[in-house]
């Protein structure tokens, strides 16, 4: 019998068989792994070959945009001086430039080693090895990043100084590779002792203090040549984060950032062990100065208005020329022998300020404050007050050219009139309807209000704005819409301070209720389109600037403007603009000039919190806001010096000048238009007015009284009921906080301007010639309350050319 080899049937063979028949799978798991652990190694590795490439496309593209200041240009100390032209239009020097700030340029040689020590220990210790980045700190703060710790600083010295000369801080790569592609190249262009000379001038040791020389004046009473090496090192400290380790505030965290700056120092090998042991029983006991504010205050002079806000712009343009923070192109401004020749008007400004320091002039409520600008058809600015009264001091908020409000129908020539005309949506006598719309966003019920507390059926443009109505702006900003306005004014007329996400609204645009409000500098100069055929041109308060080399850095001179509206519309927004200042119910006759042509718009909004007056002369163009500093509201005799003091101003600046008068373009037609229905008159219209158009935007002959076809008008007859002429509550601007609220204004505001007879407990008014009551009679106007048939449809707003080539909104 044949022997079987019973080996086979044993346990240990069963298994042995069963890893034989599984081997396959396990090696196909184990390939499967390791394709996956490749696959995932090669996406890595393209990942970061795109960053790596996307890195130097970066750094080569950007190779060319370092900032461009010279270092050794901060520590010149040369006095700056302005010029302004005389009668004949020659500069001549006005005065010095002084600083007011707390910052003493020390040369390297005149700092102690302890400070340059202290500052390196503590905040860059390989800074004498690294090309201008340490890449181990680098990685080190990309993996504090990427961990979520984020504690790890990566900035060199080097880093840290270019972040204080273009003050962007903001967390993002691209910010950051800027910032490494300056270091490398500020490291191949200066020295390691030109770098820390400039960062120990420059950086902010906090209690207002930039510089070491600064910190130990202020904190030891001292130079720093003097200073100890505990006290280089409690200044040392600060700079990680000067608001928490001021000595002058926190002295006991200051004590303890010295003793760890102290510590880096030893353990460096910077100090010995006895200097060590010596300072820190000084930190223990470390004294502080403070000097009395009249010992610690830098002599300065107290520049007028208009010179501290050009030195402002001045010092804007030059950070975005040079790619430098604006505090550090001030600073330059006033120690590297500049020459400024300044656009200021010397005869403006005195007259100005003469009169917002005059009590005659202003309201008797010294709380009550203003704002002014006065500029000339090219945008150089001529004259600025800030605020009234003498002005005491430097850098006080300036309620010209800073503070924002809200314009009220100041705005609305900007925002509905010139754009709605720029796109032949109405002409000079096109008929509107008065009445309310429905369904407004951020609004409850019928909007607007109108100030006359009702609605007057149709009425044509001229008549709307003269008696600043609300409701006809709004039905022009329905055909225009919003947006379209808000592309306007944003896109062709400068403003700045509108945020779209708030300020693109009926409220805004309409009525001038806008949520950010705007300055009295971006005001006037949006108006000189009314004055100079349609040009915006950029306001400015600096003719050029020149170097200690004699180099023109920044220039103003061959400024060119561009078209906001057409010569043509220009003419005819100035004509309707007048009637605002001579109409039967103008709004702004407080602003009248006898002999003098004078266009302009009021504004107030709700409970007379702020009260406006914008307008021109052939002569120059100007714009006042008054208020109280934090709005509140004011009496109507109290908003209504806003025209008046603008009268005083131009009256006396066009007083001493020869005869000047605007020229209309010639090819604006004249023509007789009928009140009734806005059309070109016939022998048979009852009341008659003479209109101004442009030849491709004429309106019709009138057939009205003889029978046929009505006037195109704009209605929103879908929008409006029968009794919706009815008298109601109103106010002439719904505010943006009532929007935002979506609560509906119930308080009429005081426009047009309130009767300027004055209580008998006030002084009187100061107007160069006495201005009627501007009250508007209770008589109904000339328009029918009945609405006319309307031809009219939806206007398309379309390209339209104007003399620079540049189309009007789209």
């Amino acid at each position: 019998m044949k022997k079987t080899d019973i080996n086979q049937y044993t346990k240990n063979a069963y298994i042995k068989d069963s890893i034989s028949t599984s081997s396959p799978t396990a090696k196909t798991r184990i390939r499967m792994a390791l394709k996956y652990i490749l696959m995932i190694f090669l996406i890595l590795g393209i990942s970061l070959t795109i960053v790596a490439g996307s890195v130097f496309v970066y750094m080569a593209t950007n190779a060319n945009k370092a900032i461009n200041l010279d270092l050794r240009s901060l520590k010149v100390d040369l006095t700056s001086f302005i010029y302004v032209n005389d009668k004949n239009g020659n500069p001549v020097e006005y005065q010095p430039v002084y600083s007011g700030e707390s910052r003493v340029w020390v040369d390297y040689a005149e700092i102690p080693d302890a400070m340059k020590n202290a500052i390196i220990a503590i905040e860059d210790k390989r800074f004498y090895e690294h090309s201008g980045v340490d890449w181990i700190r680098t990685l080190g703060a990309v993996k504090s990043f990427v961990t979520g710790t984020d504690t790890y600083g990566g900035s060199t010295l080097t880093q840290q100084l270019i972040k204080n000369l273009t003050q962007k801080s903001e967390v993002s790569i691209t910010r950051k590779l800027s910032e490494i592609i300056n270091a490398l190249m500020f490291e191949r262009k200066y020295t390691k002792d030109e770098i820390l000379e400039t960062y120990l001038n420059i950086v902010n040791f906090g209690s207002g203090c930039n510089g070491v020389q600064a910190a130990a004046n202020k904190y030891f009473g001292k130079d720093i040549a003097q200073c100890s090496i505990a006290e280089c090192a409690s200044i040392a400290g600060i700079t990680q984060n000067p608001s928490r380790y001021t000595p002058l505030v926190y002295p006991d965290s200051n004590k303890q950032r010295q003793q760890t700056v102290l510590s880096e120092m030893f353990n460096q090998g910077m100090i010995t062990k006895e200097e060590y042991d010596t300072a820190m029983a000084e930190s223990e006991n470390m004294q502080f100065v403070t000097l009395d504010e009249d010992e610690d205050e830098i002599s300065s002079t107290i520049n007028n208005w208009y010179m501290e806000s050009m030195l402002q712009e001045i010092a804007a343009d030059l950070a975005v020329s040079m790619k430098i923070d604006e505090d550090t192109a001030m600073y330059m401004l006033m120690h590297n022998g500049y020459k400024i020749y300044s656009a200021m008007d010397l005869d403006a400004q005195k007259i100005a300020e003469d009169a917002f320091t005059n009590s005659s002039v202003m309201p008797s409520n010294k709380s009550i404050q203003t704002g002014y600008v006065m500029m000339d058809y090219d945008g150089r600015i001529l004259a600025v007050i800030g605020r009234r009264g003498s002005k005491e001091a430097n850098l006080l908020w300036n309620c010209a050219t800073t503070a924002t409000r809200q314009p009220g129908s100041s705005f609305k020539p900007l925002g509905v009139y010139a754009p709605a005309l720029e796109n032949k949506i109405i002409n000079f006598s096109s008929l509107i309807q008065d009445a309310p719309l429905h369904n407004i966003p951020g609004t409850t019920g019928p909007w607007p209000p109108n100030w006359y507390k009702s609605y007057r059926g149709y009425m044509t443009v001229k008549k709307a704005l003269e008696i600043s109505a609300n409701a006809p702006a709004a039905q022009i900003v329905k055909k225009l819409t919003p947006e379209g306005s808000y592309a306007f004014v944003t896109e062709k007329l400068g403003f700045t301070t509108f945020n779209e996400a708030v300020d693109c609204t009926y409220s805004g645009m309409a009525t001038g209720g806008s949520y950010n409000g705007v300055t009295v500098k971006e005001m006037t100069a949006a108006f000189q389109i009314f004055g100079n055929g349609g040009v915006y041109n950029k306001p400015f308060s600096y003719y050029y600037v020149e170097d200690n080399t004699g180099k023109v850095i920044l220039d103003n001179r061959d400024n060119v403007g561009s078209y906001a509206i057409s010569s043509q519309n220009s003419t005819i927004m100035r004509k309707l603009l007048n009637g605002v200042i001579t109409g039967p119910e103008g709004t702004g006759k407080a602003a009248n000039i006898p002999g003098t042509y004078v266009f302009g718009k009021t504004g107030t909004t709700d409970d007379n919190e702020n009260s406006w007056f914008v307008g021109g002369t052939p002569y120059a163009v100007a714009g006042i806001w008054t208020g109280y500093e934090n709005p509140t509201p004011m009496s109507d005799y109290e908003a209504s010096f806003a025209a008046k003091i603008w009268n005083y101003v131009m009256s006396s600046y066009i007083s001493t000048r020869s005869y000047k008068s605007f020229v209309d373009d010639t090819s604006v037609t004249t023509a007789n238009f009928c009140t009734t229905s806005g059309l070109l008159a016939a022998s048979g219209c009852p009341s008659v007015e003479v209109g101004y158009y442009s030849k491709d935007n004429m309106p019709s002959l009138c057939t009205t009284h003889g029978g046929g076809a009505r006037n195109q008008s704009i209605d929103s007859s879908e929008d409006s009921s029968s009794d919706d002429t009815s008298s109601g509550s109103s106010s002439e601007n719904q505010s943006s906080s009532e929007i935002l609220s979506r609560e509906p204004s119930v308080e009429p505001s005081t426009e047009p301007e309130p009767s300027i007879e004055e209580p008998s407990s006030v002084e009187p008014s100061v107007e160069p010639s006495s201005a009627p009551p501007i009250e508007p009679s209770s008589t109904p106007s000339v328009e029918p309350s009945s609405a006319p048939s309307s031809d009219s449809s939806l206007v398309q707003l379309v390209p339209n050319e104007n003399p620079s080539g540049e189309a009007g909104i789209t």
